[in-house]
């Protein structure tokens, strides 16, 4: 077994890049029974070499230097600026309009897999071993709410919405537990997604129950004040379904900052503050002021003229990547209609009509959000908390890219092109 200092020096290539060939799944690591150190077989290392490196007069099949993969922009061939491609990664891949995470499709994952599982395959590129599996719920578990960190959500008050909430603890655990020098930033993965669903409400936050929870469960106690089982389960699929989809907008947001050499935290609290924005993580709010509304006795024909009018798409249809369905909102569907068994139906029925009328007056198919906003209410989660959930959900794929990012860094550093005033004079 070699050292990763002694791997990275037989393929002749840095640290960082030895890392990316285990994230991209070309390179095992073996960790140590004591300590945390990981270890590589000689054999697989010579393997490597024979496709890395030109040796005994045969032709070499180079392998990327992993420094490459960022900052790279590819314009589109007809001139826009959208879906500019300006860096590669392996955490997860649009295709043909599916979905995969880390390879596997986006379906076997939230039928087959759990959320903690789902964390460790982002987080690692690998499925985990039961062992990491149980030391992570472990992990989960034992988190409890820093004392200053509950002050800092006190004085936001009940009135602050969950994303409010969520990026306030971010913001005041890095105040409190800054991580050491050098210090791997995987080590704080487990603390944040553990103490993000103790944060979304108001109330008492410091302690949590002493029974052993998972984080679907940790977020119905703490939301709904119980953990039925079909909940967790249905929580569990939905938080799935929304833990990573490439490079959008807040996960950019976590890579540039992940790019500077800031730590885990600050990378979290940009994804939370991007997916504030109204037109990327505030669908769900706009979903919800819509059924409220048609509760109210507005009729789904008048909102969705009222839309037209104002050039609006109608919240939580169409998405510029799938124009042939989110293929995540079939599966939240599904999700929902098992829901429906037991509570929520008439939600449901509601989200069918639109479905239908949006159908039939734009031809647009709904999106994740939308789903994810019916699931979320029919469980009964009180109003703002989609959105949340959403974010719950999402952490796993920033924590994800943040430590790709990590791996071999290179800034992220754009370009933009200039269009003001031309040169002049200061007189």
């Amino acid at each position: 077994m070699l050292t990763a200092a002694e791997a990275a020096e037989q393929l002749g290539v840095k640290l960082g890049t030895l890392y990316a060939y285990v994230s991209r799944g070309w390179l095992k690591s073996y960790k140590r029974k004591v300590g945390r150190e990981a270890l590589y077989r000689r054999s697989d290392i010579e393997a490597l070499r024979g496709v890395s490196m030109p040796e005994r007069g045969r032709r070499a099949r180079s392998l990327p230097d992993a420094s490459s993969w960022v900052t790279v922009a590819q314009p589109q061939t007809n001139g826009t600026h959208a879906g500019v491609i300006v860096a590669e990664s392996a955490v997860s891949s649009i295709t043909e309009g599916g979905l995969a995470y880390r390879g596997y499709p986006i379906e076997e994952l939230v039928e087959r897999a759990s959320f903690e599982e789902v964390c460790l395959l982002l987080w690692h590129g690998e499925r985990a071993a039961s062992a990491d599996i149980e030391a992570l719920l472990d992990a989960i578990s034992n988190v409890e709410m820093p004392s200053a960190v509950a002050a800092a959500l006190e004085a936001v008050g009940r009135e602050g919405t969950p994303l409010a909430r969520l990026a306030m603890t971010i913001s005041a655990l890095a105040a409190v537990e800054r991580p050491a020098p050098n210090e791997p930033q995987i080590n704080h993965a487990a603390r944040i997604m553990g103490l993000m669903p103790l944060a979304m409400v108001g109330g008492r936050t410091r302690h949590v129950t002493a029974a052993r929870s998972d984080i679907a469960g940790r977020l119905l106690h703490r939301c709904l004040g119980e953990a039925l089982e079909w909940e967790r389960f249905a929580i569990g699929r939905i938080l799935v379904a929304c833990a990573e989809h490439e490079l959008n907008a807040s996960t950019f947001a976590a890579r540039v900052v992940a790019s500077t050499g800031a730590d885990l935290y600050a990378s979290v609290l940009a994804g939370l503050c991007s997916l504030s924005g109204p037109i990327h993580g505030g669908a769900c709010d706009r979903i919800e002021g819509m059924f409220a509304e048609l509760e109210q006795g507005t009729k789904i024909d008048s909102i969705l003229a009222s839309l037209n009018q104002h050039h609006l798409l109608p919240p939580g249809f169409g998405h510029a990547i799938y124009p042939q369905g989110d293929p995540r909102a079939v599966l939240l569907k599904k999700v929902a209609t098992e829901i429906a068994r037991r509570r929520g139906k008439r939600l449901l029925e509601t989200a069918f009509k639109i479905e239908e009328a949006v159908a039939k007056r734009q031809r647009l198919r709904p999106n994740l959000d939308f789903y994810l906003t019916v699931c979320v209410r029919m469980l009964g989660f009180p109003r703002g908390l989609p959105a949340g959930v959403f974010a719950l959900g999402r952490a796993a794929g920033w924590i994800a890219h943040s430590l790709e990012q990590y791996t071999d860094n290179r800034l992220i550093r754009p370009r933009m092109r200039y269009r003001g005033l031309p040169l002049r004079h200061w007189e």
